[in-house]
């Protein structure tokens, strides 16, 4: 039996109910029938012109609003090209996706069922939409018939008050966009605290005190969604999904789901307790997610060093209130031609976000000369 594409079933929900409002953002509403229309016409004139509309997910900005995103991605028949999780500054690792099988749906269905999303209800994505965090729970609510809010870009004051105008039922995003929507509450919402009965974090770690300032502040239930770009989900507050199997083996996470393949691969170190809790203990390939964005110190030190006047190159990571960690890179400063400047830290910092994308630029670059 043919797969269908995940574009096709979400289209054919869609159109059982036309009127049905899907989606509400800065410009207004969106009704299904009118989602439709729009992906009627992106299907129709692809990318007949060097100006028209972007061919996949994988082409669209980082700052790409979910109705484009949306669009983009229901208009696809076969696989989905798009970006891992992470913020909006991230550099992006391309992940394919194909048609769903019963397995893969069974776990995503359980995935809905354990935060609480189900038809009817309304979902607050901070998540960009080219993001796989963000894109997932785009189309699950749209299957699902939940009606999305998009916050992902909006400034602080406009989110809250789309917040405040919709009473979503669910809020989810990688900890360091739940972190900025409390801030933004705390700022603006003076004595109208939201409350919002559940609250999704994934795609990084999230820490004890973010999850009780979440707890406390918008009265929810806050879970903890842990899996990676090429598992898919793997466990809610510590369980694994269904058809999901964990096992440690020398402090490393061994895994297989219904999105391996049948392979067991490992994602991060960790491990599972006497109660089959999942308990993740950080990156197993030497990589740092700094705000859901991963990227290798060990490639930044190399850049650095290849730049000339740089004699050697460190990095240290170091905890970071909003992005969970950072880096300090320790740069020595080594002879140059005459004539020749050596580099600043600004330059350094130019350099590492041309070439490896703003998450890997560190929070300090501290520059020294040896002395001979």
């Amino acid at each position: 039996m043919r797969r269908r594409g995940i574009g096709t079933v979400v289209r054919r929900r869609l159109a059982l109910r036309p009127g049905r409002v899907v989606l509400v953002d800065r410009e207004g509403t969106l009704r299904a029938g009118d989602l439709l229309d729009l992906v009627r016409l992106r299907r129709a004139t692809p990318g007949s012109s060097p100006h028209s509309v972007p061919l996949g997910l994988a082409d669209l900005p980082a700052t790409a609003p979910l109705r484009q995103v949306l669009v983009t991605a229901l208009a696809a028949d076969g696989e989905l090209l798009l970006r891992s999780s992470g913020t909006t500054l991230g550099q992006p690792r391309l992940q394919r996706r194909g048609p769903l099988s019963a397995k893969q749906l069974v776990m995503l269905l359980d995935l809905a069922r354990r935060v609480g999303l189900r038809p009817g209800r309304t979902v607050a994505s901070a998540a960009p939409g080219v993001h796989g965090h963000g894109l997932q729970v785009a189309l699950g609510a749209l299957g699902l018939g939940a009606v999305l809010v998009d916050l992902s870009h909006l400034p602080s004051r406009p989110r809250i008050e789309l917040l405040h105008r919709t009473s979503p039922d669910l809020l989810t995003g990688v900890p360091v966009h739940l972190s900025d929507v409390l801030t933004a509450d705390l700022e603006h919402a003076a004595k109208r605290s939201l409350r919002i009965p559940r609250v999704i974090s994934g795609s990084d770690r999230l820490d004890d005190e973010l999850r009780a300032d979440l707890t406390r502040r918008f009265r929810a239930r806050v879970h903890d969604v842990y899996g990676t770009s090429e598992t898919g989900s793997l466990t809610v507050d510590g369980k694994p999904l269904r058809g999901v199997r964990i096992r440690e083996s020398d402090g490393l996470l061994h895994v297989r789901s219904p999105f391996t393949a049948g392979r067991e691969i490992v994602t991060d170190r960790g491990e599972v307790t006497a109660r089959c809790r999942v308990v993740v203990q950080g990156r197993a390939d030497g990589q740092i997610s700094s705000g859901g964005m991963l990227h290798h110190p060990h490639e930044v030190a190399w850049l650095l060093h290849e730049r000339p006047g740089v004699r050697a190159a460190q990095l240290r990571a170091v905890p970071d209130a909003r992005f969970g960690l950072r880096t300090i890179a320790e740069v020595e400063l080594g002879e140059l031609p005459a004539g020749v400047d050596p580099p600043t830290a600004e330059e350094l910092r130019a350099l590492i976000h041309d070439r490896l994308g703003p998450a890997a630029v560190p929070r300090q670059i501290l520059l020294s000369t040896r002395e001979d």
